[in-house]
């Protein structure tokens, strides 16, 4: 191969390879970076949702503080649990469920518990047994401590917040009063906003009994996160941590934030839907790459001039050279190119005609 054509053969080979290299470069670092922001946005979520689930189990705890701190309310509970002859020996619960209703206000469920916990009279409806309330760790900690103790509820698969408030008269328990408010859809949609990401909820009752809350999911990405939900409510960490998620050819990345609940398991998991739909090129990364390009078609052009106005004419004039060696005197280089090329010919052909 002749020097001239291994130039431009290497040099072009060259140009390309350090192009994509530069390419897959700046696609990485592009990548990378849109990843980290990804996780930066979902690590909002967990935030926002412990946050948000702290600000709403207060708001509960004032309202329920308003009916439990309430003398007539507590004197009232405190009469009607007062065994009744007339009632067989029993307590009035009835009317202390009418009063429930009547008093209720911006919660779902309101329970009124005797001083060993056992549930009285209720108003709202929850599917969950006498015992497990009386035994509930909210319930017993409010009664042992006597001060009001908030927390979280699973009822089959729906969250509750939860807040109990110890009846006192003086320094005496009368009765415990539990107030309860469903999580509604608009607990996810608001994390969901501020974080900017999908959110689920994956939860475990004591029974194992696994369940799923999202909205606005891709089947896809529900159903990997039930084939998932054992990993998913493994996670311990208090403030979240990342988990990838993957099946086949499904992968998603995960912020998850474990939930305290007291009969059960709560996670929120937060994600990003387009990290499990393949990976376009970001907007930002256009530039970079087009960038990259540009240099590269510049490389090219240089290499090509290059072989065309310094190697090619040397070429000619080291063909010239030979045949003059082989005994042509009637030679003359008449090659143009590059100024170094032209003052080489002149000198050659000067060497030549004084033969």
């Amino acid at each position: 191969m002749k020097p001239a054509t291994r130039f431009l053969i290497s040099g072009l080979v060259l140009v390309v390879a350090l192009t994509a290299a530069a390419s897959v470069g700046v696609l990485w670092c592009v990548h990378r970076a849109a990843n980290e922001r990804m996780l930066d946005r979902i690590k909002v979520a967990g935030i926002v949702g412990t946050d948000l689930q702290a600000q709403q189990l207060e708001n509960l705890q004032l309202r329920a503080q308003l009916l439990a701190g309430d003398p007539a309310f507590v004197d009232y509970v405190a009469q009607s649990l007062i065994p009744n002859p007339q009632m067989g020996g029993t307590v009035d619960s009835l009317s202390i469920s009418d009063l429930l209703k009547q008093r209720r206000n911006g919660y779902d469920v309101a329970i009124v518990l005797d001083p060993l916990g056992k549930p009285v009279s209720s108003s709202g409806l929850l599917e969950k047994d006498r015992a497990s309330i009386q035994h509930d760790a909210l319930v017993t900690t409010s009664i042992r401590e006597l001060k009001q103790v908030q927390g979280t509820w699973l009822n089959n698969g729906q969250l509750l917040w939860v807040v109990a408030s110890p009846l006192l008269r003086g320094n005496t328990l009368v009765g415990v009063l539990v107030a309860a408010t469903r999580v509604s859809d608009a607990f996810t949609s608001t994390i969901g906003r501020v974080a900017r990401s999908d959110i689920a909820l994956v939860t475990a009752s004591k029974s194992n009994s696994v369940s799923l809350s999202a909205s606005g999911l891709d089947v896809r990405v529900t159903d990997l996160l039930s084939k998932q939900s054992a990993q998913i409510l493994a996670v311990s960490s208090a403030s979240g941590q990342v988990l990838p998620l993957k099946d086949g050819s499904q992968a998603i990345t995960t912020w998850v934030t474990p939930l305290r609940v007291s009969d059960g398991q709560v996670a929120l998991v937060a994600l990003d839907q387009s990290d499990g739909e393949g990976r376009n090129l970001p907007a930002e990364g256009m530039p970079l790459l087009l960038g990259v390009m540009v240099l590269g078609v510049i490389g090219l052009l240089c290499v090509l001039v290059q072989w065309r106005s310094t190697w090619l004419p040397l070429q000619q004039v080291i063909e010239v050279v030979d045949r003059a060696g082989s005994g042509d005197g009637h030679m003359t280089v008449r090659v143009g190119g590059s100024p170094i090329v032209r003052y080489l010919r002149e000198g050659i052909n000067r060497l030549l005609h004084s033969r």
